[in-house]
């Protein structure tokens, strides 16, 4: 009895070590290399795209404001007495129009002396010079209306005091581009259609205006900037602004939204902007051939939307290139930051 039942645990422990083994062969191994597949490398493999033709809209959306343009300053044009104004505060006047005059006394070069004689001669002393007096006009330096005086008939100036101020009653448009995207917009005659949120139709804005935040008169700091020590708030970037034609109502302060079409190109070759270092008239790519070598190939470029490029020279439709510049970091699609990989 004793022997049966040692065998048929031996019995028990042979089945339980070829079910394990089976498991093991089978099961395990299965299940480990779909866990590798699925576990994040932190490598992004090598991927080719297709050149392909379609249409490129170069087209740039850009939020910004309406604001009246800057007062305008009348200066004295020489040291004097203000004598007269021909205007008013709150009239219209035009640029070069008269608005004020100064009224100044210069006096004459002294004469030079007579050589003394003898004694017997006489010497006439010549009067006292009398001063030579001129009027000197002021004139308004922007068409607008006369918003101040900053003095008085009858007081005396110094040449380049401030006399008055001219608000011009024109506005602006202006909104504020990534220095980047200055390079889609070159063209020096483009122009821009606005938009105002429940104001008047869509009008046109030509004679666009680029200029740079560090080529511009920083602000003033605010109040509570002074007190904390810090330096002037301001925008970084570019900004891109344009003159509110006149028959267009407006007002300081308005909201807008500004869209310049810097042009639209049709069937043109293109391939996505990750692919080419150097998007400004000439680039690199890198082509794949069937067996997957990588050649570098120097393009023409045109007209980019900021997601695809014309391609004008150097590529054809059907050519395969690497989708992102060697060496370069891809930007990942949202979600696919944290996990390590790109899909």
């Amino acid at each position: 009895m004793r022997r049966t039942v040692v065998a048929v645990l031996w019995l028990a422990i042979g089945l339980l070590i070829a079910v394990s083994l089976v498991k093991l062969a089978f099961f395990d191994g299965a299940v480990g290399a779909a866990d590798d597949a699925l576990y994040p490398t932190g490598q992004i493999p090598v991927e080719a795209v297709s050149v392909e033709t379609g249409t490129v809209e170069n087209s740039l959306a850009i939020d910004g404001t309406i604001t009246l343009d800057s007062a305008e300053k009348a200066l004295a044009p020489a040291d004097g007495e203000v004598n007269y104004a021909f205007v008013a505060v709150g009239d219209r006047v035009v640029k070069g129009e008269r608005i004020l005059q100064v009224r100044s006394e210069v006096l004459p070069e002294p004469a030079d002396e007579a050589p003394l004689g003898d004694e017997d001669d006489v010497v006439l002393v010549p009067a006292a010079p009398e001063p030579r007096v001129t009027y000197t006009d002021v004139y308004a330096p922007a068409d607008g209306k006369l918003a101040d005086f900053a003095i008085h008939l009858g007081d005396e100036v110094a040449k380049d005091d401030e006399l008055a101020t001219i608000q011009p009653e024109t506005f602006t448009a202006t909104g504020t581009i990534n220095p980047l995207d200055r390079y889609r917009l070159l063209d020096a005659s483009l122009s821009a259609v606005v938009t105002i949120e429940g104001g008047p139709e869509p009008f046109g804005c030509d004679r666009l205006v680029f200029s740079d935040a560090a080529s511009e008169k920083p602000p003033e700091p605010t109040a509570e900037e002074e007190m904390m020590g810090e330096e002037p708030g301001g925008e970084n970037g570019s900004s891109v602004s344009c003159r509110v034609p006149g028959h267009v109502t407006v007002f300081d302060g308005l909201s807008m939204s500004m869209e310049i079409d810097a042009g639209t190109v049709d069937d043109a070759v293109v391939v996505p902007v990750t692919a080419v270092r150097g998007l400004v008239g000439a680039g690199t790519v890198w082509s794949v051939d069937d067996s997957g070598n990588e050649t570098e190939r120097d393009v023409d470029l045109g007209v980019t939307d900021g997601k695809m490029v014309q391609v004008t020279s150097g590529l054809k439709p059907g050519d395969q290139v690497l989708r992102f510049v060697p060496g370069s970091d891809p930007e990942l699609e949202p979600g696919f930051e944290e996990m390590g990989y790109y899909e």
